[in-house]
């Protein structure tokens, strides 16, 4: 006898609307296997929740019975389980034991689900990808699991740890997977999981994630605003279309001479940071206010005297790092984007653009990827090269699927929903323009009417020094590092003001903090 959740989704639900009648439809269907479901202890008093009912194996081995169709009925979001079992992580003091379930839901859409089976604090916690997906990022889900969450991680529709896009070679359904449903899919079927073997909805529900991690928060919170309470969005892509179908692609192509050879080379980018360092008042390696500070690199060019040296760059050194640093141009030296490429700070970071060989970068390699197999209504495949890429005709082309991609600053059903948003990136980052960041965060204040509107809803944290996601110089933050700020937010509605960058030695401990205020307020100075 096969057991049958009832449908329940729908996009135009209200997130409470969508917890009360999940939790029926998952409890209600699983019961048949647990027996009666008692709500767990310390559902009410807001305590880490405990099970009561039966065996915790039995549980987690039920969700995957009858044949891992306990979720098939899922509205808009058919389930399989393909396995649920009981494992651990880590060891001694940091041993922490979970119901794992792996699963999917159809066509493609894989997810791995932890419940932990003590010490839950009755909230969920959804970790998203990156680069072209293909993989689980569990160790990101580790620090929630710490704190108590359940977690699920999706792989956005496909399984392949490289990046290669050929997942979506001639296949738009892979595409969509990719740039919208996998997420909501995955967080629906999780919520129902974790219902069924908890016997209580989640209290809240969060995402967490950088890079394009970030992007999947930032779509969630405009396509589907009742999926979660909060969201934390790391340096997103939000114009994904741009930045990663020709900004990855542009430092290349401009960094080499009519022979191909690369003109800025990895060994002249300490010269030209610590001329940006100079330049802009940088301390310890780390420049505080790159917004505030218009650095120009002859600064570091070679003296008529010395037109060859090795501690300084030649004038075709400094024109390519002057196109680092700017906007994406098209053949007439016409700007395509309003925002930089690069910000001072940000060069020993470059060498995530520049292949001294003359080949793709690896931030090319991304674009060349999306570009042969997603970008274009029809793919153009493994013959389109970096040289094929039009800056004239092409980036128009980009706009026909630049909707199912990119995400939208209209937040305000997010906002009108209670949903709150902490955006964050690095100054430094190479990979992400941060100048896309703060543009993209000015166009969701337009939106919502001006900053007072969208502060009660929307906060943005800008960290000197920090590359993409993670590294650089000076303290810094990852996503996680903002998991209380958010749940304090969601819970108490005391809005965040400040987070606290840290920088680590070896061993642990803490050897520098800075403080960093909700922009557009400057940063603190590093302690």
């Amino acid at each position: 006898m096969r057991v049958r959740v009832e449908p329940y989704l729908s996009k135009r639900l209200g997130r409470a609307r969508i917890s009360i009648i999940s939790g029926i439809a998952a409890t209600a269907a699983l019961g048949l296997t647990f027996g009666a479901v008692e709500a767990p202890a310390g559902a009410e008093s807001g305590a880490p929740w405990a099970l009561n009912a039966g065996s915790v194996a039995e549980k987690c081995a039920a969700l995957g019975a009858n044949g891992g169709d306990n979720f098939e009925n899922l509205q808009g979001a058919t389930t399989f389980i393909t396995s649920a079992k009981i494992t651990t992580t880590g060891s001694g003091a940091q041993a922490a034991t979970q119901c794992t379930v792996d699963g999917y839901v159809t066509p493609s859409d894989t997810f791995v689900v932890q419940l932990p089976v003590a010490g839950w604090n009755g909230k969920l916690e959804a970790n998203g990808s990156h680069g072209l997906g293909g993989a689980y990022y569990l160790n990101e889900c580790a620090p929630f699991l710490g704190k108590g969450y359940a977690t699920v991680a999706n792989s956005l529709g496909h399984v392949d740890p490289g990046l290669n896009g050929g997942f979506a070679y001639g296949n738009p359904q892979a595409e969509i997977d990719f740039a919208y449903r996998a997420t909501h899919v995955t967080t629906v079927a999780a919520k129902a999981i974790l219902t069924a073997f908890y016997g209580v909805e989640p209290r809240e529900s969060y995402f967490s994630g950088c890079s394009e991690g970030g992007r999947q928060g930032l779509v969630e919170a405009e396509r589907y605003p009742a999926d979660f309470n909060g969201i934390i969005a790391g340096p997103a892509f939000p114009y994904w279309s741009t930045i990663i179908g020709y900004g990855s692609l542009y430092t290349d192509v401009v960094n080499r001479d009519r022979a191909g050879r690369v003109i800025l080379t990895t060994d002249k980018l300490p010269i030209l940071h610590k001329a940006a360092l100079q330049a802009c008042g940088g301390v310890d390696g780390t420049i505080a206010d790159p917004e505030g500070c218009h650095f120009d690199p002859v600064a570091a060019q070679c003296h008529e005297t010395n037109l060859h040296g090795a501690d300084c760059l030649s004038s075709a050194q400094v024109a390519v790092a002057r196109l680092f640093y700017g906007p994406i141009r098209n053949s007439r030296g016409q700007a395509i984007t309003a925002y930089g490429s690069n910000e001072p700070g940000s060069e020993l970071a470059w060498t995530s653009r520049i292949n001294d060989n003359g080949g793709l970068s690896l931030e090319g390699g991304i674009g060349i990827q999306f570009d042969r197999y997603m970008a274009f209504p029809s793919d153009p495949g493994p013959a389109f090269q970096e040289s094929d890429f039009n800056f004239d005709t092409d980036p128009a082309r980009l706009n026909n699927l630049a909707s199912i991609y990119d995400a939208s600053p209209d937040l305000r059903a997010f906002r009108n929903d209670g949903g709150k948003l902490i955006m964050w990136s690095g100054w430094a980052d190479q990979a992400m323009p941060p100048a896309a960041t703060v543009q993209f965060y000015k166009a969701i204040v337009a939106n919502d009417g001006g900053t007072a509107s969208a502060q009660s809803s929307v906060r943005l944290f800008m960290i000197p020094g920090e590359y993409h996601c993670e590294g650089g110089t000076g303290p810094q933050l990852v996503s996680a590092s903002f998991a209380d700020l958010l749940d304090s937010w969601v819970t108490t509605g005391k809005a965040p003001q400040t987070a606290t960058a840290v920088a680590t030695n070896a061993a642990g401990q803490v050897t520098a903090t800075r403080a960093i205020n909700a922009y557009p307020a400057r940063p603190g100075l590093q302690q």
